[in-house]
């Protein structure tokens, strides 16, 4: 046996999982190579494929090692994951093997890639490890490049983290991630996205390992569907942002109504300076608790300590505010404009600073990703 095909030494305590709808033919001698780089179980679910592909998964079921379940019809390769991995659970594999690899079914994936996640993951025990690959490359279909560009930047943009492949399917989970992983929503595509949701939400490590980037026939053969299965992904990634902005725009009507009572009613006729600070102060403390409030009942990243967070945001909320009176007091003692319209624009020139702070600083877990 070369080196090329020696057996890779994590390879015992790994679990293969591939699930497969209309495969290649190529699938079997793919398979017979990771067995004999050392995987022990490779479970592999039969996704609701036509009745052409049977003799293909017949071939897989012979192979010692090799466990295949079916759906009757096709539910989603979420749903085909998840499946596994309760497989998994159910044989009490959590008990003998530490990690599970998932791995696609179209030879996307080399198999000296699936030793490689094996040994990444036991470098990084905890860690959610993703194989990542470079879409710039000639080789990347147009689309593939575009769709995995969009997605990761729109997960850095809600989320404070870039991933340079939010789209791989190629992953490992150790075994205390196993049962996590069942309980994700998602039946299809957007599965995988929303357990890299989840993870930077629960402050679960997450690491990545370049990997080839191999595409067959510019990818035709592939099940994703750029518009259906595109838009659920983004629904995910965006729901974060809905639930701050909708945080955020109630918060503000409240700091602005109270600003509002205070500058006009309140302290109407008292000198600009005193006047528009005790309106600033009191309106950023009314408005920085009714978004505390929302925040948790929304459930926009909580999952750190409440106290640290609490004591966090009115450390930015003072700042804001500060900065937000400055700017009100300079520009109504220059104009004599109204100090709530003044306000009005600044906020809403502070609140776009402030989201680059709020979702990252505020409510990150104490837990921090990391990377390889």
């Amino acid at each position: 046996m070369s080196s090329a095909e020696a057996t890779s030494p994590y390879s015992a305590s790994s679990i293969i999982i591939i699930p497969a709808l209309e495969p290649p033919p190529a699938l079997v001698k793919y398979v017979q190579a990771l067995l004999e780089r050392g995987f022990p179980r490779i479970v592999i679910v039969d996704d609701g494929s036509s009745p052409a592909c049977r003799s293909i998964f017949d071939s897989l079921a012979r192979m010692s090692g090799c466990v295949v379940l079916r759906h009757e019809v096709n539910r989603g390769k979420g749903a085909a994951l998840k499946t596994a991995l309760r497989h998994c659970l159910q044989q009490g594999w959590q008990q003998i093997y530490r990690r599970v690899i998932m791995v696609d079914a179209d030879g996307q994936h080399a198999v000296e890639d699936v030793c490689g996640m094996a040994r990444t993951s036991h470098e990084h025990p905890d860690a959610y490890v993703l194989g990542i690959r470079d879409f710039n490359q000639k080789s990347v279909p147009a689309r593939s490049r575009f769709g995995n560009r969009l997605t990761s930047g729109a997960f850095h943009l809600f989320y404070g983290r870039y991933l340079r492949d939010t789209q791989t399917g190629l992953r490992a989970l150790p075994i205390s991630l196993w049962e996590w992983a069942t309980q994700i929503a998602g039946e299809r595509f957007e599965y995988e996205t929303n357990c890299l949701v989840q993870a930077m939400k629960q402050g679960i490590p997450m690491a990545e390992m370049p990997i080839r980037t191999l595409y067959f026939n510019k990818n035709e053969n592939t099940h994703y569907r750029t518009l259906r299965d595109s838009w659920p992904i983004f629904k995910i990634l965006i729901r974060h942002l809905g639930a701050y902005a909708l945080a955020g725009a109630i918060a503000s009507a409240v700091t602005l109504a109270v600003f509002a009572w205070v500058d006009l009613v309140w302290l109407k006729g008292a000198a600009p300076a005193g006047r528009l600070l005790a309106a600033s102060v009191v309106s950023a403390a009314a408005g920085s608790l009714a978004r505390l409030l929302l925040h948790w009942v929304l459930r926009v990243r909580t999952e750190r300590n409440m106290t640290d967070a609490t004591a966090t945001y009115y450390l930015l909320v003072a700042v804001q505010m500060l900065a937000s009176y400055l700017v009100v007091l300079a520009v109504h003692l220059l104009t004599d404009w109204t100090a709530v319209w003044i306000k009005l624009v600044a906020d809403i020139l502070l609140a776009v600073a402030g989201y680059q702070i709020h979702p990252r600083w505020l409510f990150k877990s104490d837990h921090t990703p990391e990377g390889v």
